[in-house]
């Protein structure tokens, strides 16, 4: 994480919000790493890669990757522009939506962290993602489940649904958006829970394998990465108190699996024989 390190260090780290990018990275890069090998050659498409840091730092550990990323906010990242020369030239960067996107080659491995949650056409994206792969390719998503009763960009308990919760805390998201410069985010939330990805990949011949692993990584995370303990303070809280009692490994079994509250899914297509 050399790279990551530099820009850290770099002049630019005064950056509003800038500490949380570079958190999300190394949260990024630690899910990720599972699926390379350094002397293996992979095609890998990030949607939704910002200015490109997880990107640029995939590069760096494993260098025979081929990077390519979808972004289509770039005006959003205009304050992290000057960072940018601190990136290898090598990381190409589409600015448009995936469904734009006109790739001319199969990937290994796609995948999207805490972009999912944001896509108003979610099932477009598995059908796409689902052309795109070679055929033992994965597509990997990051982001929060919405089975769990808590809004994380904003902080705020779900009150049983989007619609329901908007009336009670209006005051609170457009008091944030503003802060945040962020207008618009509550309304790109789609509100994703674990068993509609599900359900939808079962019926449209792609595999679904949730990776049970993230609910400690997320805790962890919580007690390691101070940037995002300020964040997310009230889940940190909650989690430290059920770590300490020992309720975690319980909640962590099969039965409790739909309704944790963050999701790391692995979808792949169903060969021949699975079809019939």
């Amino acid at each position: 994480m050399e790279l990551l390190k530099k820009i850290n260090n770099s002049e630019f780290k005064d950056i509003p919000d800038f500490q949380g990018w570079i958190g999300d990275a190394k949260f990024g890069l630690h899910q990720l790493t599972q699926y390379f090998n350094k002397n293996n050659k992979y095609d890998v498409l990030e949607i939704g890669c910002g200015i490109g840091l997880l990107l640029a730092s995939l590069k760096e550990k494993f260098p025979n990757i081929i990077t390519q990323g979808i972004e289509p906010y770039k005006a959003g990242f205009e304050r992290l522009k000057a960072t940018k020369n601190l990136l290898p030239k090598s990381i190409s960067i589409n600015y448009l939506k995936f469904e734009d996107f006109k790739p001319n080659k199969k990937y290994d491995i796609i995948y999207s962290v805490n972009v999912f949650e944001h896509l108003l056409n979610w099932k477009l994206y598995l059908d796409k993602t689902k052309e795109w792969l070679k055929p033992n390719g994965v597509n990997v998503i990051l982001c929060p489940n919405y089975s769990f009763p808590y809004e994380s960009h904003f902080k705020i308990p779900i009150l049983l649904n989007k619609k329901i919760t908007y009336v009670f805390f209006k005051n609170k998201i457009d008091r944030f958006e503003e802060e945040k410069k962020s207008l618009g985010l509550w309304n790109s939330l789609n509100f994703i829970k674990m068993r509609n990805i599900k359900s939808y990949c079962l019926n449209n011949e792609m595999k679904f394998k949730y990776c049970n692993n993230i609910f400690n990584d997320i805790i962890n995370r919580l007690d390691e990465d101070k940037e995002f303990q300020n964040r997310q303070n009230f889940v940190g809280f909650i989690a430290k108190n059920l770590k300490k009692f020992g309720v975690l490994k319980f909640l962590n079994k099969n039965t409790f699996h739909s309704f944790h509250p963050y999701m790391k899914i692995e979808i792949t297509k169903k060969s021949s024989n699975e079809k019939n």
